[in-house]
């Protein structure tokens, strides 16, 4: 696969009649409506974050917490609801994100990038050998891939692309995302990504 689907180009996902209301508070984004590509690209950044950190759901429900995130937060069960909002989900819902809901899901990925930066880092870096390189994206890319295949629906022709396909591109790319999400601005950088100028 040549080009990824995930982050995709914005003829294809800008749509007048788009589903998602931006909220009135939110004047940097006024001409700009939410990408239709935004649960699952949110979704698939959370499962980056728990294929590099073990317990991951429990790190950002307490996270979620310590930054003072809405109530959708407070058990698994209203996290899971949220993120089965991606269609390519298992089990997913026709439910939409709402304005609020994607911004709360914008900070916690940011804040829990920062926290998992060096690991990140690591990963995307030229400088280490590459044997160690190698090895360790063995271990990140066998990871993630046994998630998706347990969180995600592997008959669509998407997903079984990802499983099969050796240069990780996807993977490599969403790395990037999260290593951008990271730091002062880095919340509205990752938020700038989810949307198109109408």
């Amino acid at each position: 696969m040549k080009k990824s689907n995930l982050v995709a180009t914005q003829n294809e996902n800008v749509n007048m009649n788009s589903k998602y209301q931006l909220s009135t508070s939110d004047k940097s984004f006024a001409n700009c409506q939410i990408a239709s590509d935004t649960p699952r690209k949110l979704d698939f950044l959370i499962l980056v974050i728990e294929t590099l950190q073990i317990n991951a759901t429990d790190s950002l429900l307490l996270k979620a917490k310590d930054i003072g995130l809405s109530d959708d937060f407070s058990s698994r069960v209203q996290f899971w609801k949220m993120r089965c909002t991606n269609p390519l989900r298992n089990t997913h819902t026709f439910e939409t994100l709402t304005s609020k809901q994607i911004d709360s899901l914008v900070d916690l990925i940011s804040s829990m990038a920062e926290n998992l930066y060096p690991l990140i880092r690591q990963l995307l870096s030229s400088k280490e050998s590459k044997t160690l390189n190698q090895e360790r994206w063995y271990l990140f890319t066998t990871r993630l891939k046994s998630l998706i295949r347990e969180r995600m629906n592997i008959k669509r022709s998407y997903i079984s692309s990802l499983l099969i396909e050796d240069s990780h591109e996807l993977f490599r790319e969403l790395l990037v995302i999260l290593s951008l999400s990271c730091g002062k601005a880095g919340a509205n950088r990752l938020k700038a990504s989810l949307y198109h100028q109408q």
